[in-house]
C-alpha cells in the first residue's frame, strides 16, 4: 500500500514508524529538514522536503498512485487543503487531522467526503473519548 503522510512531528513520525513496520510504502512530507533527517535516519521510508500543499511536491510523492494520504501537520488548514488536492489528483482515500471539533459535529451538513476528505480525526476528541472510557470503567469497578 502506498501511503503519503504530511507532517513529520510526533504524530506523523509515529504513524510512519508503525506503518513502515507493516511493510507499507511510506512517503513522509515536511518543510522542516531536521524532522525529515531524523525520520530518514531511523525509518525505512522515503522523505520529501517541501510544502504538502504544493502540487509539484505531491507529484514528486506520486500522489496520483497513492492509496492513502494522511494530513497530520500542526495546521488544520494545510491538512484539509492537502486532502482536497490529493483526492483531485487521484489518491484513493484521504484523512485530515483537525482541531476544530465543530467540523466533526457537522460532518453531515458539510459533506466532507464530497469535497474529497474521507475521514476527519481529532487527537483531542480521541483522547477525551479514551479518558471517558477509563473513567466509566473505574466507576464500574468502584461500585
Amino acid at each position: 500500500m502506498r501511503i503519503i503522510i504530511a507532517g513529520a512531528g510526533e504524530v506523523g513520525f509515529h504513524l510512519a514508524k508503525l506503518l513502515s513496520y507493516e511493510s507499507q510504502n511510506i512517503t513522509l512530507i515536511d518543510s522542516r529538514k531536521e524532522s525529515l533527517t531524523y525520520a530518514d535516519n531511523h525509518l525505512d521510508i522515503k522523505v520529501l522536503k517541501g510544502d504538502a500543499t504544493s502540487i509539484s511536491v505531491l507529484r514528486d510523492a506520486k500522489v496520483e498512485t497513492s492509496d492513502l494520504v494522511i494530513g497530520v501537520t500542526s495546521s488544520e488548514t494545510t491538512n484539509i487543503t492537502l486532502c482536497l488536492l490529493a483526492k483531485q489528483m487521484g489518491c484513493k482515500k484521504t484523512i485530515a487531522r483537525i482541531s476544530n471539533i465543530e467540523f466533526i459535529d457537522n460532518k453531515e451538513l458539510i459533506k466532507f467526503s464530497e469535497l474529497g476528505i474521507d475521514e476527519l480525526i481529532s487527537p483531542e476528541e480521541l483522547a477525551a473519548t479514551e479518558i471517558q472510557l477509563l473513567l466509566d470503567q473505574s466507576a464500574f469497578f468502584d461500585t
